[in-house]
Parts: structure tokens; C-alpha cells; sequence
């Protein structure tokens, strides 16, 4: 009892610093479309290997991936993981370079029946906007044109509570519900321009805003099946994230600004003169479904190979009504391994060691100027065991975002995960001779 209560009171301080660090972890100027850039689900065992791992369950790390998993879960786990990004920005001619990073995800699961059926309850992000872009005149529009500026920042977050079940020894089934919550801004600033200077009329910028509150569940179902072959076992894996409507509250309005910044009212000088178009308007976010298989065949305590596809079509994607053309369809696929030489090797340390590598080649779903953005990852990690059961898991992932073609931005980047996982054994009744 008293691991388990450790285990709560490290879970709910961990959230707390989560709430205040989630926001920090991207930043891009992809994120300007739609909900903004997707955070992946994978923790940071499952990082190693290109994020896939629908099939593939191990007692040594929580199953975040298909719910249906945590039928097998073995050990009441603790874990939180945290990552490191630096990101290159760069076009034609500039190169911006940011580092960001903070607490990404917290969660504890355990089994309910062991062997049979287990829970799991986390906190992690789900979509951010962190993006600043300057839109400069065009060369037509000399004699009287304009500057834009397009900011954007928030956090979707999702609290989710997953249950999977082992219905016979080969079928288990999984079901997971989120409360999606948190607050999107994106504002755009316009600059009236004569011969590149001020306009003398309208001596101030003129600035627009729009802020989404979300507040509201969506599903997750998942199955696997699995067959022992010799000493191996084969799984595919299913999941399917259920289209969402997530009620959205709106505020938007226009303001004016001085060249400063400062708000300010153009007819009299008295700052402060937000002027709400619309406060409190209710309305729905649709998110489309999700689809994702995926197939593994390991060894347990030894070795694993995964292959994951999965597809979702942001076509459908609206916003009060209003999709975003910007939006397309969106395939991933995400291969990875992982071995470990001997865990039962006792002071060979290395011998204990888990050792991944991975890749992932994710399309879509966003389109500029006729461009499809890409992007793929390669990945490598490790586990290292820091007791017979608790461990620390490290990912590493270089990859690249986007195309330098058609006067768009490419982003090159490095990141880093990091996961504590704590296993133990509690609700167990102790019995004495």
C-alpha cells in the first residue's frame, strides 16, 4: 500500500507540472492549419521503434498504443516521459534555430485481473499551435499594400482512461475514452503600407483574433489477436479512433493598434478598445476518424519487429462549419525492432540493455501552395534497467518536415525522449506461513 500510494501522490504532482509544460513542445509554422500539429500517442519505449507497436505488448512498458494491450498488463506501472526538440527552420535564404522542450505525458496503469484485464490513466498532449509568419507585399502591390502578420499558440490536451481486455488465451479487446480540453489562439495583424511607408490616414495596425476553448470526449476502440509459434508469438493489431465532435466555445474580435502594438481607439486615443465580434459563440470542432493496423512477431524478454499503418482523412475536418482547404488525407507508416541480448544476465549489465531502431514516412494531411507536406523520421533507443523491474527509456529521432520547393519552409530537427517507468506489485494480499 505504501508503493501505491508513492506511485498517486508522483502521478498527481506530475500532472501538475504537465499543465504548465505541454505548451512548450512545438514549435512550427505547419501548426497554423487546422487544430494544429498532432503530438504522436507513442511514450518513449515505442519512440525507439519508429512509434509502431499496435500489435506489440511488453510487461515492462505501459501499451499506449491500442487499448486491447492492457488485457496483458503485468506490473502496476508509473511513468512520465519528457522530450527535448531542437528544430531548424529554414527557406531559400534564412535559417531560424529553436529549442524547446518540457514534460510530455504522465500515466499509471495496473492490472484489475491479472491476465485478464487491466487499466490505464494518462495525461498527454494531443495538438499544439506555436507558429509567427510574416506575409510581405507583393511586387504588383507598391502603391498601396500591406503587411500581415500570423501568430498562433495553444494546447489540446486529452485526459484518457483505457481498459483492454483478454476475452479467450489468442482475442483481447480494448476501449479508451478522452477528455479533450484546452485553449487555441490564432491572430492575424495587418500593416496598411503607401511606397513602403505607414498609410498617413490610418496610422495604426489593425489586428483580428480568434480563440477555441475545446472541452469534450472522443473514443478510441482496439482488438488484437495473437498466436504462439514455437517460442514466438504472432499479433496483429486494430484500432479505431472514432470521428469527434468536440464542443468549442469562440471568441473573436478585431482591435486596433498603434505601431507599438498598444490597442488603442482610432477615433479618440483611449486604449483598450477590444471590440468582440462574437463572445462565447458555441459550436462544434469535427475531428474524422482514424484507422491504424498493425502486425508484430517477437520473442518475449528478447526481441520484437513492428510494422504499423495508419489513415485519416482531414478533409473532414470543420470548424464551426467551416473546413480548412489546407487539409487532406494523412497515411503513416512506422517500422521498428527492438532487442535485447539477455535479461536475465545478472551483473552483465549491456547484456540487459534493450536496444531499438526504427523508422517512420508520414503523408499529409497538410497542403501549401499545391505542396504536399511530408515528413519521416529515423529513430533509435534503449531501456536501461535501473532495478530487476523499474527502468529508464531513452528515443532519439532525426527527421525532417516540409520542402523548400515552391517558396516554402523545411524544417530539420533533432529529438530527444525521455521516460522514467516505475513497476511494482500492489493490491497484492500478502500471506504468511
Amino acid at each position: 500500500m505504501h508503493q501505491f500510494k508513492t506511485g498517486c501522490l508522483a502521478f498527481v504532482i506530475s500532472i501538475a507540472f504537465t499543465f504548465q509544460l505541454f505548451s512548450q513542445n512545438t514549435v512550427s509554422p505547419y501548426s497554423a492549419y487546422g487544430v494544429g500539429l498532432l503530438s504522436e500517442k507513442a511514450y518513449a519505449p515505442n519512440n525507439g521503434m519508429g512509434n509502431a507497436g499496435l500489435a506489440y505488448s511488453s510487461p515492462w512498458f505501459i501499451p499506449v498504443l491500442n487499448p486491447a494491450l492492457l488485457g496483458s498488463q503485468t506490473f502496476s506501472s508509473f511513468e512520465a516521459g519528457m522530450s527535448l526538440t531542437q528544430t531548424a527552420i529554414r527557406d531559400e535564404l534564412t535559417r531560424y534555430d529553436q529549442v524547446n522542450g518540457g514534460l510530455k505525458y504522465v500515466a499509471l496503469a495496473f492490472p484489475i485481473v491479472q491476465g485478464k484485464y487491466g487499466i490505464s490513466i494518462s495525461l498527454n498532449p494531443y495538438a499544439a499551435k506555436n507558429y509567427n509568419l510574416v506575409q510581405a507585399p507583393n511586387e504588383s502591390e507598391r502603391l498601396r499594400a500591406g503587411i500581415k502578420r500570423f501568430e498562433g499558440e495553444g494546447t489540446i490536451s486529452q485526459l484518457r482512461i483505457a481498459n483492454g481486455w483478454n476475452i479467450t488465451k489468442n482475442i483481447a479487446i480494448g476501449a479508451e475514452a478522452n477528455y479533450n480540453f484546452g485553449k487555441v489562439t490564432d491572430r492575424t495583424t495587418f500593416q496598411n503600407l503607401i511606397q513602403d511607408q505607414d498609410t498617413i490616414f490610418v496610422p495604426f495596425l489593425v489586428a483580428g483574433e480568434s480563440t477555441n476553448t475545446f472541452s469534450d470526449f472522443s473514443f478510441v476502440l482496439g482488438g488484437r489477436y495473437s498466436q504462439q509459434i514455437g517460442k514466438n508469438f504472432l499479433g496483429i493489431g486494430a484500432t479505431y479512433d472514432l470521428p469527434a465532435n468536440l464542443n468549442t466555445t469562440r471568441n473573436t474580435f478585431l482591435q486596433y493598434l498603434s505601431a507599438a502594438g498598444t490597442p488603442l481607439n482610432p477615433q479618440t486615443g483611449i486604449t483598450d478598445s477590444s471590440n468582440f465580434s462574437t463572445f462565447n459563440e458555441e459550436g462544434i470542432t469535427a475531428i474524422p476518424g482514424k484507422i491504424g493496423v498493425g502486425l508484430s512477431y517477437w520473442k518475449p524478454s528478447k526481441w520484437a519487429v513492428s510494422a504499423d499503418f495508419t489513415y485519416q482523412d482531414w478533409s473532414k475536418y470543420e470548424n464551426f462549419g467551416t473546413k480548412d482547404a489546407n487539409l487532406t488525407t494523412q497515411t503513416e507508416v512506422k517500422i521498428g525492432a527492438e532487442y535485447t541480448p539477455d535479461a536475465q544476465a545478472g551483473d552483465k549489465y549491456l547484456k540487459r540493455v534493450t536496444y531499438r531502431a526504427g523508422l517512420r514516412v508520414n503523408n499529409g494531411p497538410i497542403v501549401v501552395n499545391n505542396t504536399d507536406i511530408n515528413s519521416f523520421g529515423i529513430t533509435f533507443g534503449t531501456t536501461l534497467p535501473i532495478t530487476n523491474v523499474s527502468n529508464v527509456n531513452l528515443a532519439f529521432e532525426i527527421g525532417q518536415r516540409g520542402t523548400l520547393l515552391n517558396n516554402l519552409v523545411r524544417e530539420d530537427y533533432f529529438s530527444f525522449n525521455l521516460s522514467f517507468t516505475y513497476n511494482d506489485r500492489w493490491f497484492l494480499r500478502r500471506q504468511f506461513d
